[in-house]
């Protein structure tokens, strides 16, 4: 199955994306799962879609506004951002890249720390409640990733093999 196809099923199973919902996601580098489908999906469902804007290295990042057709900027480490007179938009719902994740949701990044500090800043009450969503190859589910205080645990993940939500009341690997 497709990623898209898998969203939809966790969608079907509790994963709250709705119409004009604000959702983030990144623009694949390297050997990253590839999220531009699964983009322009979203925003033709009805979704409000953005892309994370790297501020400094001690800041959390900054999400913009991301339409299909939109040029983007080629940003630190060959990131891919919006351009600058794009909208500011807050993500109810972040779709992370990782490298690694285990059966708990910890996920290992790249070790710039930016969707950690983004997502425990959220997650203490400034700009709201947000839903972390890793999107990986099923290959980088791994028995356990290091972590600590500073790393911000999933709530889903989605690999194009199946979902699965961290915590009560779903701790089980939905598979095809």
């Amino acid at each position: 199955m497709e990623i898209c196809d898998q969203l939809q099923r966790a969608r079907e199973a509790g994963l709250a994306i709705e119409r004009g919902s604000i959702v983030s996601a990144y623009w694949p580098m390297r050997d990253e799962l590839d999220t531009r489908k699964l983009l322009g999906t979203l925003h033709g469902d009805g979704m409000q879609c953005a892309l994370p804007v790297m501020q400094r290295k001690d800041k959390p990042l900054s999400f913009r506004r991301w339409r299909p057709g939109d040029v983007l900027e080629e940003a630190s480490f060959g990131v891919a951002e919006p351009t600058s007179d794009q909208p500011v938009l807050i993500p109810e719902i972040m779709l992370v890249p990782l490298l690694a994740v285990d059966g708990d949701g910890n996920r290992l990044g790249y070790g710039g720390g930016y969707y950690d500090r983004t997502l425990l800043e959220r997650r203490h009450g400034r700009g709201g409640p947000v839903v972390a969503v890793g999107v990986a190859y099923d290959a980088q589910r791994v028995p356990v990733v290091p972590h600590d205080e500073g790393d911000a645990r999933l709530d889903w993940l989605i690999t194009e093999q199946g979902f699965k939500r961290f915590g009560p009341p779903d701790r089980i690997w939905m598979r095809k």
